[in-house]
């Protein structure tokens, strides 16, 4: 065999060998695309999937949410059924009757009943009478001009504080006692500021 010939055989060899090569990356990049293909298919559907949980999830929590807002004071509705029954009696009590003294006690006995329930739910009456004026946990009404107690002193309370797990719920209403003197001379200031505001103009 002369060295063209052999020449040409080691071209075809080369040829056929590139031909081949050729084909294994088409195959491999075939291959690749189908499994990106199909990672893409498995991917959309666990996220279709993610997304159904999601939705349901959120649906779950807004009806437990809405469940709980409807039966959070189921527990202290029921025990408030029992001072209700008792005032119930005592209206249907005071119109047979006579006798204000039993209904008094009556009244009397309902109204401890009801605030040993609260209690149990954290609340608590805060007292102010003969207590110092304190502005977080009392709301002045009136000002009474007193000299036989402290000025600031709470001397009528109108409406009780309360407090819930130690958390003020509602300030006290309140009549507070002043001393004469300081009632002048806050008159007095007034006066000279009137009369201050009238020379500047």
């Amino acid at each position: 065999m002369s060295e063209i010939e052999q020449g040409n055989q080691n071209d075809k060899g080369e040829v056929k060998k590139e031909e081949t090569t050729e084909q294994e990356k088409e195959e491999t990049l075939e291959e690749k695309l189908k499994k990106c293909e199909e990672e893409k298919a498995r991917y959309y559907d666990n996220w279709l999937r993610a997304e159904a949980e999601l939705d349901n999830y959120k649906k779950r929590v807004i009806k437990e949410r809405e469940e709980f807002r409807k039966f959070a004071l189921e527990g202290l509705i029921k025990d408030l059924l029992t001072p209700i029954d008792y005032l119930e009696m005592a209206i249907s009590h005071a119109k047979t009757t006579q006798n204000v003294e039993a209904l008094i006690q009556g009244v009397e006995y309902t109204l401890k009943s009801l605030l040993d329930i609260l209690k149990n739910y954290g609340l608590e009456p805060v007292d102010a009478s003969g207590k110092t004026f304190d502005p977080s946990i009392h709301e002045a009404q009136d000002v009474e001009i007193r000299e036989d107690v402290e000025e600031g002193t709470i001397i009528k309370e109108h409406r009780k504080a309360y407090k819930m797990w130690g958390r003020l719920l509602r300030a006290a209403l309140v009549t507070v006692a002043k001393k004469p003197e300081k009632i002048e001379e806050n008159q007095e200031n007034k006066e000279l500021k009137a009369n201050e505001s009238k020379e500047e103009k």
